[in-house]
């Protein structure tokens, strides 16, 4: 099994998984993990988990209580449900994972709201047989590659940040000071179909992977990154990277996993394949139609009673569970449910019509408009309240 760091109280949930991947591998990976509650936050609501051939980090949300439990919970569903060793295999059990987090949102009133990113990395098979690492994220956590003295971003963010740099809305410095960069466009718990990101990237002996929640990122740059992955061995980088991050300021919790090729085929030159883009996948169905005439009528429509009758009372809980931000007729306002509404149950009107949506400036303006998730009404209520903010600031800052 792989070491571990034992990092007492301000460790993160760690889930060692006790079975094994296929021993017929020929690509093995050597991981170190370490982790920090930082200087500011009261808990860890980091997890991470790893079995042989299989790494995964999250980072919870959702209030003390709920942050903690939805990332252990997911990291406990990747390990015990990975079975299909191949990146749809990889992709489905993140699904798992999702599922795992909303039927406690339904039974626990008290976690209502939580959810959880999550990056993944597997040795798995392509489609033709070869041995692949398979790569998977939802959220801000991140998958880097250290390979040939380079180090690349593998996963891409999903942030309203991220996503507003991409669309060319905002440079770089600009999204580094943002006041929302810490909303989240995707995360594990939010929506019953999620969009996962999926990779496969060719194993070289001697890369490196890190794996990482956002309060390493956020502490320090891309070039010291590189330095400290550079040398030592998995473990003391590992330590190494997580002690930086918190003398660097430590607002975060900070988890890190450090994972290096050390059985697999030898590079090919001193340059590696670029990174391909991501393939977004939804979920789809597991059976086929040829699977399903087989199963006897009057089975099949039993099945099909109970499982609507489930269906109803669980989407009905789940569509009046959390709260968002968007237009009430021009109007800034706060919601309760789901942004799209979920069948027949549309989302309700809590407050707003003070603060025009016109006012606001382009990226806020676009972000309240296509909706923003939150986690509670004080949280929406702090958003709005920074919004109405900047605009008393502009008059002052133009001057």
């Amino acid at each position: 099994m792989p070491r571990v760091r034992g990092c007492g109280c301000s460790a993160a949930e760690t889930v060692i998984a006790s079975r094994r991947m296929d021993r017929g591998r020929s690509v093995r990976l050597e991981a170190g993990t370490a982790s920090h509650t930082g200087l500011i936050r009261a808990s860890n609501q980091d997890s991470v988990g790893l079995v042989e051939g299989l790494y995964v980090v999250a980072d919870g949300m959702g209030g003390h209580r709920g942050g903690e439990v939805a990332s252990a919970e997911a990291v406990a569903a990747m390990l015990s449900v990975f079975d299909r060793r191949d990146r749809a295999g990889l992709v489905s059990a993140v699904r798992s994972a999702n599922r795992t987090i909303l039927e406690m949102t339904v039974t626990r009133p008290d976690l209502s709201g939580m959810g959880t990113t999550l990056c993944a990395l597997a040795v798995a098979n392509s489609a033709s047989g070869d041995e692949v690492l398979a790569v998977a994220n939802i959220g801000d956590s991140r998958v880097y590659r250290f390979a040939a003295g380079e180090l690349v971003q593998v996963s891409d963010d999903h942030s309203l940040v991220a996503d507003l740099m991409r669309a060319g809305e905002l440079t770089a410095e600009e999204a580094a000071r943002h006041p929302q960069r810490n909303i989240l466009t995707r995360a594990l718990g939010i929506e019953a179909d999620p969009v996962i990101d999926s990779w496969e990237l060719e194993p070289a002996l001697g890369d490196r992977y890190l794996l990482c929640s956002d309060g390493l990122f956020n502490e320090l740059d891309d070039g010291r990154l590189a330095e400290v992955l550079a040398a030592g061995s998995v473990q003391e980088t590992a330590d190494r990277l997580v002690d930086e991050a918190v003398e660097n300021g430590g607002h975060d919790n900070v988890t890190v996993l450090v994972l290096e090729v050390v059985a697999g085929p030898e590079a090919r030159e001193d340059r590696r394949s670029a990174v391909p883009a991501a393939r977004s996948e939804w979920s789809t169905p597991t059976l086929g139609e040829a699977d399903q005439g087989r199963v006897a009528f009057g089975t099949a429509l039993a099945m099909a009673v109970c499982v609507l009758a489930t269906v109803v009372l669980v989407v009905g809980l789940y569509a009046r569970q959390g709260w968002f931000i968007g237009s009430d007729d021009g109007d800034v306002a706060v919601f309760r449910g789901r942004p799209s509404g979920l069948l027949w149950f549309d989302p309700t009107f809590v407050e707003g019509g003070d603060l025009r949506l016109a006012g606001l400036d382009g990226p806020i303006r676009i972000a309240v408009y296509e909706t923003i998730v939150v986690g509670s009404l004080d949280e929406a209520r702090r958003l709005i309240e920074g919004f109405r903010a900047g605009l008393e600031a502009a008059p002052t800052d133009q001057a």
